[in-house]
């Protein structure tokens, strides 16, 4: 009669590899939406249009959130977007500020691009892979 036992423990070695090679894409998702957003908010691309700031929203870090309006009419409104690059105690709720929307938020016109959660991103996904590699070096490991 065979035991379970090593079989069941090796399951369980693939499946948390599996789930911190699942979490390392989503970290590196992001990496690369916050990216690109982030390398256009440096080089003054995205569309032209205003912000009105609308509320005040903390979770990870704190941000303005609101509806960003283009230059050339109301085609391409966008609705609880997020405000970087501005000086964030100079903004009270009602306040409209020049941007460009580069997509996963508004930069503000000659703003500093902000690369934190691209850097976090891109460490979450080395770290996470790390592990993952770690974790499926011990399955082999232990069953050596």
């Amino acid at each position: 009669m065979t035991s379970r036992r090593p079989r069941a423990a090796s399951v369980m070695w693939w499946i948390v590899t599996a789930v911190l090679l699942a979490a390392a894409g989503y970290c590196l998702t992001g990496a690369i939406t916050q990216g690109t957003a982030t390398r256009k908010a440096a080089h003054g691309q995205g569309r032209p249009g205003t912000f009105l700031a609308e509320t005040w929203e903390c979770s990870k870090t704190c941000s303005w959130y609101g509806t960003f309006t283009p230059d050339l009419g109301d085609r391409g409104v966008v609705r609880h977007i997020e405000l970087r690059g501005a000086d964030e105690d100079s903004i009270d709720a009602g306040r409209r500020v020049r941007v460009r929307n580069v997509g996963a938020f508004v930069q503000a016109e000659n703003g500093a691009p902000e690369w934190g959660s691209t850097i976090a991103n891109s460490m979450g996904t080395f770290i996470l892979a790390l592990f993952a590699v770690g974790t499926w070096w011990a399955s082999i490991a232990r069953r050596s």
